[in-house]
């Protein structure tokens, strides 16, 4: 059976690798790109199978530093606005970061990352936020008042509370946006399964921005 393209690549960073886990980024620009190695990311990146593409973009990502031919980043500004609506979450989530280093390349950034703060996907959603220097202004806070009502819940680390994760992350953007810190009171609601999740809550800015 033919060797697959990204079995290709993860014997190539194999040598690089800081941990047990597997490749990160990091491993991934300490690998040398050669033309075999960037032959094989094109080759992922044109595959049909969804792995594929996914260990494509990945190592996509980490080369970005090692200085890769045009033709790759050619085709990457190409293909990434599809790729960003591809139906698969993991394909969007690999996708984003190179949307974002690579973003003097489109002209529609704005609207690319706006379209990301609205992506079904928590992953995509708190990537984007996480980005938002990129993109937003502080007239822009009222499009971050969605997220007062974004229902995704997390550990912040092993057995945890439930916290609404992308919530707290937009407020304290919001914060950033408009040079305040406002007072801070966490709210605390029971689920039905008997857990609880907490989240800060949202009045203390309201009400400063009703003021202003």
């Amino acid at each position: 059976m033919p060797q697959l393209a990204s079995d290709r690549l993860l014997r190539r960073v194999r040598p690089y690798l800081t941990s047990p886990l597997g490749p990160s980024i990091e491993d991934v620009a300490e690998m040398p790109l050669t033309a075999e190695a960037v032959a094989d990311i094109s080759e992922c990146l044109r595959s049909s199978d969804i792995s594929e593409l996914k260990w494509g973009l990945w190592f996509a990502e980490g080369v970005l530093d090692s200085n890769p031919p045009r033709d790759l980043l050619c085709f990457l500004v190409a293909e990434l606005p599809k790729w960003m609506k591809q139906e698969n979450d993991d394909v969007r989530e690999r996708a984003l970061p190179l949307l974002i280093r690579l973003r003097d390349n489109f002209r529609d950034y704005r609207s690319l990352m706006l379209e990301c703060l609205r992506d079904p996907s928590p992953d995509v959603r708190a990537d984007a936020l996480a980005a938002y220097a990129t993109f937003l202004a502080a007239k822009d806070i009222p499009i971050l008042m969605q997220f007062q009502q974004d229902d995704y819940m997390s550990e912040t680390s092993m057995n945890s509370p439930l916290v609404y994760v992308i919530r707290n992350q937009a407020l304290e953007i919001i914060e950033r946006l408009c040079g305040q810190e406002l007072p801070r009171h966490e709210n605390v609601k029971a689920l039905e399964d008997g857990h609880t999740v907490h989240w800060w809550d949202w009045q203390p800015f309201l009400d400063w921005w009703a003021r202003h």
